[in-house]
């Protein structure tokens, strides 16, 4: 089977990087949640709607995994990340003397961040509006994307609401080990 990756590379001021990002993971996820779906209609920005699973364990799971993005990025300066979302399928592993199972990836979607901080007022109108069109192309690419390719999706073998399992993480790309010490490290109030 075909393990499919798609990737993504959005520029945002970090004030749009949240909103932004949920709504392409939403979307992502209202397509590939293959169970009984109820959608619900969300509007980001001033004119973007988009399309996402109501279903509070899917609103939680992304929530969390955005402020985690969030947290990655730098507070003052610019900074670099990646979110992923990635679908798997759990099929039956036998071994000797033992059975188990596996989750076997079959697409992944990789959304780089380059956050960039504004310093002027007048460039956060440009920022947003650079940020409305980089939303509306990256959700345009997520449905072109999914009507596209279809052959790499497993069969549902499964009577689970959701037969295939989703898992979405985080990477910090620039500034790894620098980022992770100071989240280790907990903050002084200075003397």
């Amino acid at each position: 089977m075909d393990h499919r990756v798609v990737t993504q590379t959005l520029d945002l001021e970090r004030r749009f990087i949240e909103p932004v990002v949920k709504a392409v993971l939403h979307t992502i996820l209202f397509h590939r949640y293959f169970g009984n779906v109820s959608p619900r209609d969300t509007c980001i920005l001033s004119s973007i709607q988009y399309t996402s699973v109501d279903n509070t364990d899917v609103q939680s799971e992304v929530d969390e995994r955005v402020d985690e993005l969030m947290q990655s990025l730098a507070q003052t300066g610019d900074s670099k990340s990646q979110i992923s979302l990635y679908f798997t399928e759990t099929k039956p592993r036998r071994a000797w003397f033992s059975k188990s199972e596996e989750e076997i990836c079959w697409e992944e979607w990789i959304i780089h961040i380059n956050c960039k901080v504004s310093k002027s007022q007048p460039e956060v109108g440009q920022l947003q509006a650079s940020a409305e069109d980089q939303a509306k192309r990256a959700i345009f690419r997520v449905i072109q994307e999914m009507d596209k390719h279809k052959d790499h999706i497993p069969l549902i073998a499964s009577k689970q609401s959701n037969p295939f399992p989703y898992h979405i993480s985080v990477a910090p790309t620039s500034g790894l080990w620098s980022s992770m010490i100071k989240r280790a490290i907990p903050a002084r109030a200075p003397k």
